[in-house]
């Protein structure tokens, strides 16, 4: 396919755009409040999450809600493979082309990936059939596998949007369909409606958005798909190797629990599955974050390689800084985050979710590095980084559980995500040396975290009093430090600005 851009890295593959966001001077201040919509938005979203999950499990009961819970996951996964790294490949290239190519690529991507997406209703309902479902989950399954099609048209849509940063637009959407889902369910719910018509609100609410997304960018994305397999043929080549990188990435994920399941007790298994239900929902966050930068480091990435060294450095300042404020906020409250989750009976979780929660450090590194692969093209890397990290997190959790439970399964989810962290740093680096991070700041946020930790893990305390004073601490003395970078240091009130 002529217009994709298949050429080396860095080699400007199309004349250049009209100045926009992405080329603007602005582009940092535009990232950094649009980074804090999109959390806020997915906070908004996790929170309508539980109530629709604390309904549905007293609506429908543990065996109900089980089988309720597999449909759900399985066409999660189903969706994830269909993607195949997709999403960010599109936005990439709506990045970095220009028309005619952009047009014929979106129409392109659009084809590929209701295509597959539909090829996995017949998945669903194998599934739904071995498994012995009666009509109405199978049934359920099925719409909620088509409601993933409508979910992809509307993703699809709404890359222009991403590419020129309107983020809260985005954050939006998102919550506007989690608000929808969630009201939908809750309502049937009341009405006693089964399980077939609660697995077919997905559907009402993705199919609710695509019109307005289609408003927000007309004149700018064609609706109509190409369901040519000749047009197809290049976009599977240019992202079969970071779909592997994906793949794998997910797999490693989720094989710390697998695995401790496996060499433990059921009681350490189920202490590690609190803690790590926590920590992926927490290690989502960077990822979501730094994933709106990808159109900026795309368009560097083709055009300014010092402007790309740049926005790494800056988007590794901020990434240090959350990262190590995450961690070292979840780790202070980690008595309170498991009795909310968990109650009483797995008070024994939160020593181990304190361990745990140092990987969330590693896990925003990853993302930086991860999205500065991929807006190089560096899918080779990027998948041989992920394998190293599996292979890691294989080994280290099959001794470490064995040994020590849940505790050793959360040292070697830390040991995998360093791993990972590690490698595709390397990675960057040895592609240009210019990458590499400079750590005068990281010097400052050590400082930093070493006095909050010592105030606030020093005198005994309840776990939300320790959660508060690690916060303020570390914001203060981040502050003091003037460790943040110039466009998050803008956006403080003036009394609070460092001089």
């Amino acid at each position: 396919m002529a217009h994709l851009s298949d050429g080396a890295p860095g080699e400007v593959t199309s004349p250049a755009l009209d100045a926009d966001p992405l080329d603007g001077r602005g582009t940092g201040r535009m990232l950094v409040r649009g980074g804090a919509l999109r959390f806020g938005g997915f906070a908004g979203g996790v929170g309508l999450s539980v109530l629709s999950a604390a309904v549905l499990t007293r609506y429908l009961g543990a065996s109900r809600f089980g089988q309720y819970t597999t449909i759900t996951s399985l066409v999660a996964v189903i969706a994830a493979v269909t993607d195949a790294g997709m999403s960010n490949l599109g936005t990439r290239e709506y990045a970095i082309l220009r028309e005619p190519a952009r047009t014929e690529m979106m129409r392109s991507l659009l084809g590929l990936r209701v295509s597959l997406t539909l090829a996995g209703v017949a998945i669903v309902a194998a599934f739904g059939l071995a498994a012995g479902y009666d009509a109405p989950l199978l049934l359920g399954g099925i719409v909620a596998c088509l409601a993933t099609v409508a979910l992809v048209c509307q993703h699809t849509l709404s890359i222009p949007l991403a590419t020129d940063l309107r983020l809260g637009v985005l954050s939006g959407l998102e919550l506007l369909r989690q608000a929808l889902t969630t009201g939908g369910l809750v309502l049937l719910a009341v009405l006693g409606v089964d399980v077939l018509g609660l697995l077919s609100v997905p559907m009402v609410a993705n199919l609710a958005l695509i019109a307005p997304t289609a408003a927000l960018v007309r004149g700018r994305v064609r609706a109509r798909p190409a369901l040519r397999a000749t047009s197809w043929l290049p976009l599977l080549r240019a992202s079969i190797v970071f779909s592997l990188a994906t793949a794998v990435g997910t797999i490693y994920v989720y094989t710390a629990q697998i695995l401790t399941s496996l060499v433990t007790t059921h009681h350490q298994s189920g202490l590690f599955a609190v803690s790590f239900r926590v920590f992926i929902v927490s290690a989502s966050v960077p990822g979501l974050l730094i994933g709106a930068t990808l159109p900026v480091l795309a368009r560097a990435a083709r055009d300014d390689r010092e402007r790309l060294a740049h926005v790494l450095q800056r988007i590794f300042e901020v990434s240090l800084i959350a990262g190590v404020g995450s961690a070292l906020t979840l780790a202070a409250g980690s008595g309170f985050v498991i009795s909310v989750i968990g109650g009483p009976r797995y008070a024994a979780a939160s020593p181990v979710l304190e361990i745990q929660s140092t990987a969330i450090v590693a896990s925003f590194l990853v993302a930086v590095w991860s999205f500065g692969l991929l807006s190089l093209h560096l899918h080779r890397r990027l998948l041989a980084a992920n394998l190293a990290a599996l292979v890691v997190s294989i080994a280290l959790t099959l001794v470490l559980a064995r040994a020590d439970g849940a505790h050793g399964a959360a040292i070697a989810t830390i040991c995998g995500e360093t791993t990972l962290a590690a490698a595709n740093l390397m990675a960057l680096a040895r592609h240009d040396r210019s990458y590499r991070p400079r750590v005068t700041g990281a010097l400052k946020v050590a400082a930093v975290t070493a006095l909050a930790a010592a105030c606030c893990f020093g005198p005994p305390m309840p776990s939300v009093a320790r959660a508060v004073v690690a916060v303020s601490v570390y914001a203060a003395g981040i502050v003091i430090t003037r460790a943040l970078p110039a466009e998050l240091a803008e956006l403080l009130p003036a009394r609070l600005r460092p001089r």
